[in-house]
Parts: structure tokens; sequence; C-alpha cells
């Protein structure tokens, strides 16, 4: 039986692919803006130390955002019991990960304090906004 590209879950499947690709262009151009404000402004207002920290504090989230968005399109597949496991394992993987940085950042490598915060933080709490709105309008469009 043919399917015809009227059929409502062909339409979701390709409106979830948008809220996908909706995601990546947030993603890209989130990093692109984080990354031009906070070097023109550390250039004029911060010291070396503290842009050091920052950028060390900036890189995690980013990497970590990335990895989650593919976790997080490989769960919405799997039955809601897993996407729900994932999602939460999700969160407490990212804390534990945020620490770990900043004990490395500051305890190891001996980075600004401030630096490493302002920068783990300000990109976190930057990418928690799309990944949200992300997740929210993928599962509308799927019916989860």
């Amino acid at each position: 039986m043919a399917v015809s590209p009227a059929d409502p879950s062909v339409v979701n499947l390709l409106l979830a692919k948008e809220a996908s690709r909706y995601f990546l262009q947030r993603y890209f151009l989130l990093t692109g803006a984080l990354l031009f404000v906070s070097s023109v402004l550390m250039y004029f207002f911060a010291s070396p130390a503290f842009m050091h920290g920052c950028y060390f504090g900036m890189s995690l989230p980013i990497l970590t955002s990335f990895v989650s968005f593919l976790v997080t399109e490989w769960a919405f597949e799997q039955p809601n019991a897993m996407f729900l496991m994932v999602a939460i394992m999700s969160i407490i993987l990212r804390m534990f990960n945020l620490l770990l940085a900043f004990c490395v950042g500051y305890l190891i490598l001996k980075l600004d304090v401030a630096g490493v915060l302002i920068g783990l933080l300000v990109t976190y709490f930057s990418y928690l906004v799309i990944e949200i709105a992300y997740v929210h309008n993928k599962g509308r469009l799927l019916g989860q």
C-alpha cells in the first residue's frame, strides 16, 4: 500500500525532522553568537586569566549539548519509559559533568574561578533553553 504525502504520520515525521533542523540551526547560531559576544566583551573588559577560564567553561556545555541532541534524537524513537529515563539521566550526567569541569578547571588547571563559573553557567543555561524548546516542539509534533 502506497503512502500519500497527505498521510498524517508522514506529515508528523516531516515536521519532526523540521524541529531537529530548527535545533541544529539555533545550536550553531547560539554557538557563534556566544563566542563572538564573549570575545568582544572579554577583549575590552576581562583579564587574560578570566578569558582562559571562561573559554574553558564554555567548551563543555557546547559539546554536551550536541551530544545530548543526538541522544534525544535516538530516545524519541524509543518507548515513553525509555525516553523519560534517558532525559533524566541526561540531566544528572550533565550536572555531574559541570561539577567535574569546575573541579578540573579550578583545582587542577588553576583557572580563574569566576571565568570558569560564568562560562559554564551562561552557556549551559543558554543551550538548555533551546534544548527544552526542541524537546517540547518535537514531542508535541509527534503526539507525545
